[in-house]
C-alpha cells in the first residue's frame, strides 16, 4: 500500500469544491523507465510461427532513466483513470478520490522485462489481450488511439490495433461518466477475413498483494490451463484459497474459477477496509481468473524485477472463455475458441472500488453490497451512482425489513436485523443488487470432465479430425496439416479431412489444391454450407466468379454462413462494377449481422462509385460510431473530399508500431475488391521506406522502376506474411534480379507453411546475400526440416552480423544443441569478449564452460552475472546447481570429502543475482543422496540404485552429471 500524505488531503479539498463534468487531458509525464531494445532480426518463424510477422525484443536494462510518456488522464469528482497509449493502450491505474486508494494497481515505474510473447512487458493497470494466447503482441508498444467528449457528458479514450497474424481488429473504449464512481470499458473485436481465426481475449487487471486480501471469485471449482477440474474455494488439503495468505505452497497460481452464474468478482483488504471489483454480464465474460506470483522467493524476486517501490501484485482477469487454454494430458471438454468469419464481437465491463463494506458478496454496475450473516444480519452497501432506492430483506413471501435511501457514490449505508434462520434475499432493485443466502440458486450444472463412455466410442479418424481442427484454431497450421494428411493417407475421401485441407490450402494461397479437396466434399453433398463457403472463397481467388457466386448462394442457405456469403457476393459485384447489386447484397449481409464491418465498407465504396455521396458519408459515420479508430472510414472520407484536413485526420489516428502494415492492409482491401486506384493512391502517399509496400505499388502499377528504387531499402525486420503478397513477390522476382525479393518470397512461403518452397528459394540464393539474418533464417529452416549444411549458414551469419549478439548467440545455441561443445565454447568466448556485460551471453557461455569441464571459470561468471528474466535466464540457476555439483564430484574423486560437502551445500543456494527465486520445495534429491552416502547412511550400491532411478527422469547435462557421480563413487 502506498503512503498517503498531505497531497491527498489537498486533492480531496479541491475535489469537494468542484462539481464539473468529467475531464480528459493528454499530457507528457516523465517516469523512471527500464527500457527494452534490440529487435531480433531473425524471423520469429524459427521460434513460434503463430506470432509471425512480429519480431521479438531481446535487450533489457538493469538501470532506470527518466523518460517522457504520453499519458491520458480522465477524472470526475469521484475517480481518476490513467491510460498509456504508448504501452499497449493499457489502463495505467485508477484511484478512488474519496480515500486516495488505487483500485487498479499503478506501477510508478516502467520496468520492462522479458515476459510476453514478444518479450517486453510491464506490470500493473489493465492490459487488453487479444489474439491467440498470452500477452497481446502490442502490450508494450504504441497503439492507435483517440479521445472524445461525448454528447451525454461522459469522456472516452479509444485504443486499438490489428492482430497481424489473424488480421483481426480490436478496440477498447475506456469511458468515464460524470456522476459515477466506477468506469466502463467497451470492447469491439472483428474478424474481417473469410476464414475462422484463433480467439483469445482476457482483460488483465492488477491489484496490490497483501496478507489481508480476500479474493472474491464466485464459484465451486476452478480449472487449470488444460481444463482439469479442481476444488474451490477450499482445496483438498482444507485450505481456503480465496485468502491470499493461504496460498503459501507450491508455485505461481492460476485459478480459473467456474460454477456460478455471477456477474462480478474482485477482492477486499480486510485490515484496510477497502477493495476492488469487476462487473460484466456472465454470458459476455464467463472467464474469471486469479493469478498469483508464488508466495515463496520464487515469486517474491519478481517484486524487484517488475517494480521499485510499489510492492507485489495479484491479477484479476476477465475473459471471453472459461480458461486460458493450453492443451495437456488431461481429457476434458475445454477447447480453444474460434472467431467466426466476418464476426464482430462486443462486450462491456465495469471496474470499481469498494469501501468500508467489510467484504463483497453481491455487485452490479451500479453498486456493491456485503451481507454478513451471524446471529444477526448486517448489510453494508454503497452505490456508484446517484439514485433513490429501497433495500428490501425478504424471506419467502415475508418482507422482513425495508429502508429507502438516497444513494450517492461511495457513501456507505448499513442495515441490521435478526437472522431469520431460513433462506432469505436482499434486494435493491434500483441498483440491480440481488443477494440470495443459498449459493445453490446461482450455480449451474456443467460438467468439465469428458464422458469416457462417449469418447471411447468415437471412431479414431473422427478423433483425429477433431484434434486437427483444434490445432487449426490455435494457428498451428503445419501440425494440423500433418494430422489431416495422415487421415487422408488411409482414407483419401474422408470428408472432414478434405474440408479442413481445403481451408488450409486457401490460407496458403494454394487455390487449385484447395479446389480439388473441396470438390470431393461437394460431390457427396452439394448443399453442404461450409463446403460451399470454402469453395466460394477459392473460386473467387481463381477469378471464377460465377462458380463463386453459385457456391456462396448455397452457403447462404445456412444462417451460419448467410451474412458472410452475402458479403462475399457483394464484393464480387464490386469487382465486376455492378454497384447496385453490391449494395443489395451488402444490405442483405447486414440483415443477418448488423455489425458486419465488411458489408458496411462495401456500401461506402458502392455509394461513392455511384456518386451517392450523402449515403457514403452516412455509412462512414455509422462505421465511425461503431469504431472511432476505423481507418478505412477515415480514408474513405479523404477519397470523398481530397483535402489536407481529411488526409491529416486519417494519418493522425495511426499511431501504432506497425503503421506501414496498417496502410498495406487497407491497400490490399481495395485490391481485393477490384478498386486498384484506391490502393495505388494510398501506397504512393505512404510507406515509401517499406519494400513490401513498394513491391505492391510496383505490382499494381506494373512499374519495374519502383522495384529498382525499393531494392535499396534494408531488409531488416521486413517480414511479409499475407497470402495475397505471394503473387506480388513472385512478380517482383520475375522483374528484378535483386536477391531480397526472393528472400521475401521465401519468408512468405515459410509463413504459410510451404517450407519446401521456402527452402528451395533460399537455397537458390547460395551465398549471394550480404545479410546475416538471411543465413540465420535459412539455417533455422534447414534445422527444422532436418537438412544439412546448417553450420555453414550459421558461420556466415556471424561473419556478416558481427555486431549483433542475437545472431551470434543463435549460432552458439545451435552448437550447444548438437553437442559441438568445442565450437560452442570458442564462439561463446568471442561473443562474451565482445559483449561482456550481456547476461544472456554470459549464461550461454557458462553452459559452454560447464560442458567443457571448466567449472571454476563457469562459477566465476555465475558469481558476477546479474541476470534479468529471459529465455536464457531460466537456465541460470540450474547451471549454478550443476556446476557446483560437478565441482563436488571433482573433490569426491580426489577423496577431499570436506570440499565436496562445501560444493554440495553451495549447489542448494539460490543466489539473487541469477534472477531466479527459490521455490517452496526445490528438488534437492541429488544433494540428499550424496550427503547420505558421505554420512555413510547408505551404501555405494544403494546410492547407485537411487541415482539410476533418478536418471530415468533426467536428460541433457542432468543425466551426464548423474553418470559422473556413479563413475566417481565406483
Amino acid at each position: 500500500m502506498k503512503y498517503k500524505n498531505l497531497i491527498f488531503l489537498i486533492l480531496v479539498f479541491f475535489i469537494g469544491c468542484s462539481n464539473d463534468g468529467p475531464k480528459i487531458i493528454e499530457e507528457s509525464r516523465s517516469l523512471k523507465t527500464y527500457p527494452f531494445s534490440e529487435p531480433n532480426p531473425i524471423p520469429i518463424l524459427s521460434k513460434d510461427r503463430r506470432l509471425y510477422p512480429y519480431h521479438s525484443f531481446v535487450g533489457y536494462s538493469h538501470d532506470g532513466f527518466p523518460q517522457d510518456w504520453k499519458i491520458i488522464k480522465m477524472e470526475n469528482q469521484h475517480i481518476e483513470i490513467y491510460i498509456l497509449p504508448e504501452v499497449g493502450g493499457k489502463v495505467w491505474g485508477a484511484i478512488d478520490k474519496s480515500n486516495g486508494e488505487e483500485f487498479i494497481y499503478r506501477n510508478e515505474v516502467m520496468k520492462f522485462r522479458n515476459i510476453s510473447l514478444r518479450g517486453p512487458w510491464t506490470s500493473g493497470g489493465i492490459e487488453f489481450n487479444f489474439g491467440v494466447i498470452g500477452h497481446t503482441p502490442a502490450t508494450a508498444t504504441p497503439v492507435d488511439y483517440t479521445t472524445r467528449k461525448n454528447q451525454d457528458g461522459s469522456v472516452s479514450t479509444f485504443v486499438g490495433g490489428i492482430d497481424l497474424p489473424s488480421r483481426t481488429h480490436w478496440r477498447v473504449e475506456i469511458n468515464l461518466e460524470k456522476d459515477r464512481s466506477n468506469f466502463k470499458t467497451k470492447a469491439i473485436w472483428y474478424n474481417p477475413t473469410p476464414s475462422v481465426q484463433a480467439y483469445y481475449n482476457w482483460m488483465t487487471a492488477a491489484a496490490f498483494a497483501q496478507d489481508d486480501l480476500e479474493m472474491i471469485f464466485p464459484g465451486n471449482k476452478y480449472l487449470k490451463h488444460s481444463g482439469e477440474v479442481k476444488s474451490w474455494p477450499v482445496d483438498n488439503e482444507g485450505r481456503n484459497l480465496t485468502y491470499y495468505n493461504n496460498n503459501r505452497f507450491e508455485g505461481h497460481k492460476s485459478y480459473h474459477v467456474v460454477g456460478q452464474w455471477k456477474n462480478f468478482f474482485g477482492g477486499y483488504y480486510h485490515s484496510d477496509n477497502y477493495g476492488f471489483g469487476h462487473w460484466a454480464k456472465h454470458d459476455e465474460m464467463p472467464g474469471q481468473k486469479l493469478w498469483l506470483w508464488a508466495l515463496s522467493d520464487e515469486g517474491g524476486i519478481w517484486e524487484d524485477h517488475l517494480t521499485d517501490n510499489d510492492g507485489q501484485y495479484v491479477e484479476f482477469q476477465a475473459g471471453r472463455q472459461w480458461v486460458q487454454y493450453s492443451p495437456g494430458d488431461h481429457s476434458n471438454p475445454v477447447r480453444k475458441a474460434e472467431f467466426a468469419i466476418y464476426d464482430t464481437d462486443q462486450w462491456t465491463e465495469y471496474w470499481f472500488p469498494v469501501k468500508e463494506t467489510e467484504g463483497m458478496n453481491e455487485a452490479s454496475k451500479d453498486g456493491v453490497m456485503n451481507v454478513l450473516v451471524n446471529d444477526s444480519l448486517k448489510i453494508k452497501l454503497h452505490s456508484f451512482i446517484n439514485k433513490k432506492g429501497t433495500i428490501k430483506v425478504i424471506s419467502g413471501k415475508d418482507i422482513l425489513k425495508t429502508k429507502t435511501i438516497n444513494f450517492k457514490p461511495m457513501e456507505l449505508h448499513a442495515l441490521s436485523l435478526l437472522n431469520p434462520q431460513k433462506p432469505f434475499e436482499v434486494k435493491v432493485e434500483e441498483l440491480d443488487l440481488h443477494y440470495r443466502s443459498d449459493p445453490k440458486t446461482s450455480q449451474f450444472d456443467r460438467s468439465f470432465k469428458t464422458d469416457t463412455s462417449v469418447s471411447s466410442s468415437i471412431p479414431e479418424q473422427d478423433i483425429q479430425n477433431l484434434e486437427g481442427y483444434e490445432l487449426l484454431k490455435e494457428r498451428r497450421f503445419a501440425e494440423a496439416e500433418k494430422i489431416f494428411q495422415k487421415i487422408l493417407f488411409k482414407m483419401p475421401n474422408d470428408l472432414n479431412a478434405n474440408s479442413s485441407m481445403a481451408d488450409l490450402y486457401f490460407r496458403k494461397g494454394k487455390y487449385e489444391e484447395g479446389l480439388k479437396a473441396i470438390k470431393k466434399v461437394l460431390s457427396i453433398n452439394g448443399y453442404d454450407a461450409k463446403a460451399n463457403f470454402l469453395a466460394g472463397n477459392i473460386y473467387r481467388l481463381l477469378e471464377k466468379y460465377n462458380d463463386a457466386k453459385e457456391a456462396f448462394g448455397w452457403a447462404a442457405r445456412s444462417t451460419a454462413y448467410r451474412s458472410a456469403s452475402f458479403t462475399q457476393m457483394a464484393e464480387i459485384y464490386l469487382i465486376n462494377n455492378k454497384w447496385k447489386l453490391a449494395k443489395e447484397y451488402a444490405s442483405n449481409a447486414l440483415d443477418y449481422n448488423r455489425f458486419n464491418i465488411n458489408a458496411m465498407q462495401v456500401l461506402i465504396l458502392a455509394n461513392r462509385k455511384t456518386g451517392n455521396i450523402r449515403e457514403a458519408k452516412e455509412w462512414i459515420n455509422t462505421l465511425l460510431s461503431i469504431d472511432p479508430l476505423h481507418h478505412f472510414a477515415n480514408l474513405e472520407a479523404y477519397y470523398l473530399n481530397s483535402s489536407k484536413y481529411s488526409w491529416d485526420t486519417y494519418l493522425s489516428q495511426i499511431n501504432n508500431e506497425y503503421s506501414d502494415q496498417t496502410h498495406l492492409e487497407l491497400a490490399i482491401s481495395y485490391f481485393n475488391r477490384g478498386i486498384d486506384e484506391g490502393s495505388i493512391e494510398l501506397l504512393e502517399r505512404t510507406s515509401i521506406n517499406n519494400p513490401i509496400n513498394q513491391a505492391w505499388l510496383a505490382y499494381l502499377k506494373k512499374d519495374k522502376s519502383i522495384l529498382n528504387s525499393a531494392k535499396l531499402l534494408s531488409p531488416e525486420l521486413v517480414f511479409p506474411f499475407r497470402r495475397e503478397t505471394i503473387e506480388v513477390l513472385k512478380w517482383s522476382v520475375l522483374n528484378s534480379d535483386d536477391w531480397k525479393w526472393k528472400y521475401y518470397l521465401a519468408l512468405n512461403y515459410w509463413a504459410k507453411d510451404s517450407d519446401e518452397e521456402a527452402l528451395e528459394i533460399m537455397n537458390s540464393l547460395k551465398d549471394i546475400p550480404n545479410y546475416g539474418p538471411f543465413y540465420a533464417a535459412r539455417a533455422s529452416l534447414k534445422e527444422k526440416m532436418d537438412k544439412k549444411d546448417i553450420s555453414q549458414d550459421l558461420e556466415r551469419s556471424i561473419l556478416l552480423s558481427s555486431e549483433s549478439w542475437p545472431i551470434q548467440l543463435n549460432a552458439v545455441k545451435y552448437y550447444q544443441s548438437t553437442n559441438n561443445w568445442k565450437r560452442a565454447l570458442e564462439l561463446s568466448t568471442k561473443v562474451n569478449d565482445k559483449f561482456p556485460n550481456n547476461f544472456d551471453v554470459q549464461i550461454m557461455h557458462v553452459k559452454s564452460l560447464l560442458n567443457e569441464n571448466r567449472f571454476d571459470d563457469a562459477i566465476l561468471f555465475l558469481d558476477k552475472a546479474n541476470v534479468l528474466p529471459s529465455e536464457m535466464a531460466r537456465e541460470s540457476r540450474q547451471l549454478y546447481e550443476w556446476v557446483n555439483l560437478a565441482k563436488a564430484i571433482e573433490f569426491l574423486k580426489m577423496n577431499n570429502i570436506d570440499q565436496a560437502r562445501v560444493y554440495i551445500e553451495k549447489s542448494r543456494e539460490w543466489p539473487k543475482n541469477l534472477g531466479i527465486g527459490k521455490p517452496y520445495n526445490p528438488d534437492e534429491s541429488l544433494q540428499g543422496y550424496l550427503n547420505k552416502f558421505l554420512n555413510k547412511e547408505i551404501s555405494k550400491n544403494e546410492l547407485i540404485k537411487e541415482l539410476n532411478l533418478t536418471n530415468n527422469k533426467k536428460s541433457g547435462y542432468g543425466s551426464k552429471l548423474i553418470n559422473n557421480i556413479i563413475k566417481a563413487v565406483k
